[in-house]
């Protein structure tokens, strides 16, 4: 929510417009955060991909419940990916645009606002970033290791393999990249 002004009652309790914009974007980044659930969804999706491959071309379909534990593992493991990628890249945006000092007068808002708003938009910059970097690298090594490295294995065992590696990788390279 945004803050109210008018709780404040006397002119020595106002604060300044710095102090205001410390305290929007600590109720911003403390609200319940909705791209969790963006998150959610396209892990899910990703790692549901590969059951399709899998049942379709290789007729694999007796093996339900090793689909269901490696796709579930799949999703934990994108979904942290996801979120560690996007921190770190709202925060270095973040800093980079701090250093600017645009005008906010040319917007027609108030320094708070302008900043609110910018806030907001690098985080959504962070969040697609996220997700393409992290889906781009996960289908790479996917493909790589289905198609090419575990080619001549048991379908079933390459199946498992190569998501399961696919999705380790991606989430150790959002802790060193």
């Amino acid at each position: 929510p945004p803050l109210d002004r008018n709780v404040l009652s006397t002119p020595s309790d106002k604060m300044s417009g710095e102090d205001e914009f410390y305290v929007e974007t600590t109720q911003q980044i403390e609200k319940p955060d909705a791209s969790k659930g963006v998150y959610l969804g396209v892990a899910v999706l990703l790692s549901i991909l590969p059951v399709f491959l899998f049942y379709t071309v290789y007729k694999l379909d007796d093996i339900a419940l090793e689909y269901l534990v490696v796709t579930a593992i799949s999703t934990g493991l994108l979904s942290i990916a996801y979120r560690k990628v996007q921190n770190r890249e709202r925060d270095r945006i973040w800093r980079l645009r701090k250093q600017e000092n645009p005008n906010h007068k040319k917007y027609n808002m108030t320094k708070a606002e302008f900043e609110s708003a910018q806030y907001q938009i690098t985080s959504d910059e962070a969040l697609y970033f996220s997700i393409f970097r992290n889906n781009l690298v996960y289908v790479v090594f996917f493909l790589f290791f289905a198609f090419y490295a575990f080619k001549d294995i048991n379908p079933e065992f390459c199946y498992a393999v190569s998501v399961g590696a696919s999705s380790v990788l991606v989430w150790k390279f959002s802790e060193w990249v």
